[in-house]
């Protein structure tokens, strides 16, 4: 027997384990709640317990089982979970992206649709439409959402920014121009900081610049399949803008992750990060003040400012053993103050109409909220969310490699070729079906 064979025979058994357990465990006792998410560290576990705090309020009699599995987040979560979705042994909920991720369930018909908690609560009158729509394929909702992250946030060091006399770009052109007097005049601060060890921040960065040139219905196109790669004006133009910000990125990012660039941005060992708002979380955690360290904008705002969006969903899972409990536990997630001391703590924003603005004790998430109720809502491309993640994971090395070899002509001809392989058209009729 190879090495190969061996690994895969541990795996299967110990997946089978695993199922065993499970199944025991909802055998164990008829009222529980058995719940699979990735909120498992730091605030994020803090901002999870509220939510179980508020459900255990409203239904003592129903014990919540929280990931009854060890390393239960993250890729050890997704992997267990699909091994139980797959063996018809489901939790009773468990924690999606909307969009092209929930897709994916929807598809392979592991998800029940959730229509009756979405009128009983009226949410087509208490959430933005958008919300709807990531969470609708056939005409059916398989998704309740409860929180929104913004994507598109320039972070910049507020110190810098003021003795250079330099205002918060609002275009690519702006951002482009503000890091070349950076760089011409403190040559020791990297003008952009990014890290992509990971790959998905050079996303970040390049959907910035795509909502700067083409506005965002080139971005919903693109991400979908329903532009012309190898002709669009707009595609071309933002990959241009791409390259002639490359010589003012940190010159090691291949090797920091986001999260290690954050701090030396505020410290002001450099200049400007387009991120998504968690980085304020971990800003705020590591002691540096917002307004007097750092500061934030949403970007761009030519030709049109949009709030570029990640939303998480919990789904009801087909053959769930205890529906009336998933049934609680959706119908909890779309109370407003249940939303509105969730996000304090978590980081992101309410969805719901009802929480005001001024629930928010830091001037980025009141920014936030009042932007999510009057700008456009465009879907982020980013984690499955709108671009299919096939498509996602070789758009993420296209980018990472042009960091280093920045041949505009060579990307549109790779961006062309994944999309075909990848059926980004196919994938993304789903977007335009409603």
């Amino acid at each position: 027997m190879t090495r190969h064979h061996m690994v895969i025979r541990w795996l299967a058994i110990a997946l089978a384990t695993t199922l065993g357990a499970t199944t025991a465990l909802y055998a164990a006792e008829q009222q529980q709640l058995v719940v699979y998410h990735w909120w498992t560290a730091g605030g994020e576990r803090q901002a999870m317990q509220v939510i179980f705090d508020a459900f255990a309020k409203k239904n003592p009699t129903t014990k919540i089982v929280d990931n009854p599995v060890a390393g239960g987040g993250g890729i050890t979560l997704k992997t267990v979970l699909l091994g139980l979705l797959a063996a018809k042994i489901p939790p009773d909920t468990f924690q999606s992206l909307s969009g092209a991720e929930l897709k994916q369930y929807v598809d392979g018909n592991y998800v029940a649709p959730v229509d009756d908690v979405w009128t009983a609560q009226n949410l087509n009158a208490n959430y933005p439409a958008v919300i709807g729509k990531m969470t609708m394929f056939s005409g059916k909702h398989y998704g309740i959402p409860m929180n929104a992250h913004r994507a598109n946030w320039l972070f910049y060091n507020t110190k810098l920014f003021k003795d250079l006399k330099l205002a918060p770009p609002t275009t690519a052109d702006e951002l482009i121009a503000a890091a070349k007097q950076i760089k011409a005049n403190k040559p020791g601060v990297a003008p952009i900081a990014i890290g992509t060890r990971e790959k998905w921040p050079a996303v970040f960065l390049f959907d910035v610049v795509l909502l700067s040139t083409g506005g965002p219905d080139v971005y919903e196109k693109f991400y979908t399949g329903q532009l012309d790669v190898k002709t669009s004006p707009e595609l071309r133009t933002a990959l241009e803008k791409y390259k002639d910000l490359i010589p003012y990125l940190y010159e090691f990012h291949g090797a920091k992750t986001w999260s290690d660039i954050a701090g030396p941005m505020a410290e002001g060992k450099m200049g400007m990060m387009v991120i998504g708002d968690f980085a304020a979380g971990l800003l705020v955690q590591a002691g540096f003040k917002e307004g007097v360290d750092w500061d934030a904008v949403g970007f761009p705002q030519k030709p049109q400012e949009v709030f570029l969006m990640i939303v998480d969903t919990f789904v009801r899972p087909t053959g769930a053993k205890h529906p009336e409990a998933t049934t609680a536990w959706l119908t909890n997630l779309t109370d407003p103050q249940v939303q509105g001391t969730f996000n304090i703590v978590k980081g992101s924003i309410a969805i719901h109409k009802a929480v005001p603005d001024s629930t928010y004790p830091d001037k980025l998430h009141r920014t936030a909220s009042a932007t999510f109720k009057s700008k456009r809502i465009v879907p982020s491309s980013i984690h499955g969310v709108l671009a299919p993640p096939a498509f996602l994971s070789d758009w993420q090395d296209i980018l990472t490699r042009f960091l280093y070899s920045p041949d505009v002509k060579r990307a549109l001809t790779e961006i062309s070729d994944a999309m075909t392989l990848d059926k980004v058209t196919e994938s993304g009729n789903w977007y335009w079906a409603k």
